[in-house]
């Protein structure tokens, strides 16, 4: 659920514990963020990349484009549009604001915005689907799945003006909590909430530098933090990368249920 997220092992570490696993098959552990045309294997399809950043002190691993200084105004926290959607009610932000968050990846936001206490309307997949990513101006198809949570940007009605055809269906641009944004249908969507939403995945190790140590600030997020640090080190056989996995799970889940338990951050650097 939560991979591809570049984890920087240092090769030279996995000879650590060769010996050990010197019985069981050999598994490397991936030190290098995958290339998103790459086709996946066989067990790439049940493995997660790591979310462990090996130290926090640095800059965020993905370049900015900082440009010329602007004035960033704060996170919205009121609701700047409305509709439905199935009955309910939607709460948006203003659309000038969705179309702006939508023209780049802004995971700072995203996390803000997920935040406990939020307004904003959480929808979830009603199904695995494969979407528009809408982000950054070239858009892609990307894959999402079946319980994840999502927050509506806007809506498109299929009654729009004009002849009604018949079965269309409206569709909303949706904000992942990777910071991405995606057009779905309303046929793939459900406001029931369901008993464990989903999160995207949320690549820690490229979130800025304050947002890094604001996380860490959680008692559980460190301490999860510091056991995925532990078992990722070194990854040399099979039995060590099932281990390695399983505390990444861990480190992510501890991300999500702080921001949605509260946990304070920095505004953004980046932001619309």
């Amino acid at each position: 659920m939560m991979g591809n997220v570049g984890l920087a092992v240092v090769a030279g570490l996995v000879a650590l514990t060769s010996v050990a696993c010197a019985t069981a098959p050999a598994s490397p552990a991936r030190v290098a963020e995958a290339t998103p045309s790459a086709a996946p294997d066989a067990s790439a399809s049940s493995a997660r990349s790591i979310t462990l950043a090996l130290g926090i002190g640095g800059a965020a691993e993905e370049s900015r484009d900082d440009g010329k200084p602007e004035e960033l105004g704060p996170l919205p926290t009121t609701c700047g549009a409305e509709a439905t959607l199935k009955d309910a009610k939607l709460c948006m932000p203003a659309p000038a604001y969705a179309k702006k968050l939508c023209t780049a990846t802004y995971p700072e936001v995203a996390l803000g915005l997920f935040g406990k206490g939020t307004p904003w309307t959480r929808i979830y997949l009603a199904g695995d689907v494969e979407a528009w990513n809408a982000s950054g101006g070239r858009t892609h198809r990307t894959k999402l799945a079946f319980d994840e949570e999502i927050i509506v940007l806007a809506k498109h009605g299929a009654n729009g003006g004009g002849i009604m055809m018949t079965g269309a269906q409206a569709s909303y641009d949706v904000l992942r909590w990777d910071g991405s944004c995606v057009s779905v249908m309303e046929g793939e969507i459900t406001t029931r909430r369901p008993p464990a939403p989903k999160p995207a995945e949320i690549q820690f190790s490229r979130l800025e530098e304050s947002t890094r140590h604001a996380l860490l600030a959680s008692p559980k997020v460190k301490a999860t933090h510091e056991a995925l640090f532990k078992a990722c080190t070194s990854v040399s056989c099979a039995s060590e990368k099932k281990a390695c996995e399983k505390a990444d799970k861990v480190f992510a889940s501890a991300i999500v249920d702080a921001i949605r338990s509260g946990a304070s951050l920095p505004a953004p650097g980046r932001r619309p």
